[in-house]
């Protein structure tokens, strides 16, 4: 590398050095808008990866957003996007830190859960028109928060009542799993002829 020349008592800059220095702020500047690159160098505010009830509260309203009816202080509402038996639960911090800025982004206010459900709507709904990699992240987690809660699969016995699934199977008594009658199922006899009888 060429040293700079001093003119004057000053320190001048090499043209390499400065489009060196111009190179590496814009790598900068794009990885900030890379959503792969943002995630993995954890490239968002600290206080989602450690403060997990924050987390949870977003996610409870993101939750709670894109699965109509759903009610919205069941603790167990965001239990599948932090379960680390699934892989959604290694992007949380960033999924919410994601909502909150695109909040502030869009309503001036950085808490997401603070939002109406429309304006939550509209903030998911520009999430799945940015880019290609937060686009299959939303779409992830909607689909993981929507089968998690209509199956019920981290509460046997309750079920889903929005959708009329009660869970476990119960039994409720003969008559609601036979027929009245169940002879007229039944086919006629056939004589040893071979005829009706």
């Amino acid at each position: 590398m060429r040293r700079a020349k001093q003119l004057d008592g000053q320190q001048s800059i090499s043209r390499r050095d400065v489009l060196g220095r111009l190179a590496f702020l814009f790598a900068g500047v794009a990885t900030t808008a890379c959503t792969p690159v943002r995630v993995v160098l954890h490239m968002y505010p600290e206080k989602f990866d450690t403060q997990p009830d924050l987390v949870r509260r977003v996610l409870c309203a993101f939750v709670a957003t894109v699965v109509p009816g759903a009610p919205s202080d069941d603790r167990n509402l965001a239990r599948a996007c932090l379960d680390p038996d699934y892989p959604l639960a290694k992007y949380a911090g960033f999924l919410a830190s994601d909502l909150c800025k695109r909040s502030k982004q869009m309503f001036a206010d950085p808490n997401f859960e603070a939002l109406t459900l429309d304006q939550r709507a509209a903030v998911i709904e520009n999430a799945l028109q940015a880019d290609g990699t937060t686009a299959r992240l939303y779409d992830g987690a909607i689909y993981l928060s929507q089968v998690a809660f209509y199956a019920g699969i981290y509460d046997d016995d309750r079920g889903c009542p929005l959708i009329g699934f009660e869970g476990r199977y119960r039994f409720h008594g003969l008559e609601a799993t036979s027929y009245p009658h169940p002879e007229r199922f039944l086919a006629r006899a056939i004589t040893v002829d071979g005829n009706p009888a």
